[in-house]
């Protein structure tokens, strides 16, 4: 049985029995993991911490290896976030964020970039950052780029040949059709030069980039259709 430290956000909490709790947490180095905190609700003060979601703690654990939910025995809180509750459109879309990372990241396997990214962009919003609209298309293109569950931009899904010019977005189909085949998503809509242009500037910015206030209402459907159709299960934050 190891035993470990990790920088950790907790993305979800759940009560376990009368006194001990359940987290879900993305680490910056062992990836997603689960965990029990054993008499937390009963003894708040025995750690430094609550462990409520959306905060970043140290946390030590042990590495069970029979189970994958871990017994976590220290937990210390090094950033409450507390700026995410200030605003309600800004706790939205944090909690979007978290969503979609306990949606799409597999358990256990190490992810550094996206918890570089996961916690950037919360303490951006904490910190009252206004580019709203630009952080929430930022996170999700680059949070499905490094989780390799990213749209295909490059290439035509129905036949693999490269396409750009005259490509159509189909959700459904998870990228670009070209003229083609187009007939397996009839309803797909034109992916215009900005468009595209501006779901380059996404994935490869490190911070949310400015981006033209004409091409952001159809980025956000264009991915949020996307999710729709690729996710496994239906996200009540998607929808708020």
């Amino acid at each position: 049985m190891g035993i470990h430290t990790a920088e950790a956000i907790v993305l979800r909490r759940y009560p376990f029995r009368e006194t001990s709790v359940t987290l879900t947490c993305l680490t910056d180095r062992f990836g997603k993991l689960k965990g029990l905190v054993k008499g937390l609700r009963a003894q708040p003060t025995r750690h430094r911490s609550a462990m409520e979601p959306m905060t970043v703690n140290r946390i030590v654990f042990y590495d069970t290896r029979a189970s994958q939910l871990h017994l976590i025995s220290q937990c210390d809180l090094l950033e409450p976030l507390s700026g995410l509750q200030g605003d309600l459109e800004v706790m939205r879309l944090a909690a979007l964020c978290v969503d979609l990372v306990d949606t799409v990241v597999p358990l256990e396997e190490p992810q550094p970039a996206l918890y570089a990214l996961l916690k950037q962009t919360l303490a951006h919003l904490a910190l009252g950052g206004t580019d709203r609209a630009a952080t929430r298309l930022h996170f999700i293109i680059r949070l499905l780029r490094l989780a390799g569950f990213h749209p295909q931009l490059d290439e035509c899904t129905g036949c693999g040949r490269r396409v750009r010019a005259g490509a159509s977005w189909s959700a459904r189909q998870g990228g670009l059709l070209c003229p083609r085949c187009l007939h397996e998503d009839p309803k797909a809509d034109p992916a215009t030069p900005g468009l595209l242009g501006a779901l380059d500037t996404l994935a490869e910015a490190e911070g949310p980039p400015p981006l033209e206030p004409s091409v952001i209402p159809a980025l956000t459907q264009r991915l949020d259709d996307f999710l729709r159709w690729r996710l496994d299960r239906p996200l009540k934050t998607l929808t708020i």
